[in-house]
């Protein structure tokens, strides 16, 4: 009686963990999944930034003023003409 009593124990101790980890995969989605879903969101995300962004300057005028960010390292005189 007590080594069927043991071997029961045994049977439902080992088993407990299969048991846990075969109703874990039925609930959840594949880590797979998961991760191209996230990605296509992000995609979304950012392809609707991307158009919200250009509709915005769209609307804006051009710029007039031309700027020139290497004015203050370039000489004041043209060095080409030395050359």
């Amino acid at each position: 009686m007590r080594y069927l009593f043991a071997v029961a124990v045994a049977m439902v101790t080992l088993t407990g963990p299969a048991y846990s980890q075969l109703t874990m995969q039925n609930n959840s989605k594949d880590p797979l999944v998961l991760k191209y879903e996230r990605e296509e969101n992000e995609r979304k995300e950012n392809e609707n930034a991307y158009n919200e962004t250009m509709k915005r300057l769209k609307g804006q005028p051009p710029a007039t003023a031309k700027s020139d960010p290497w004015s203050k390292v370039r000489p004041a005189t043209d060095s080409a003409a030395k050359r």
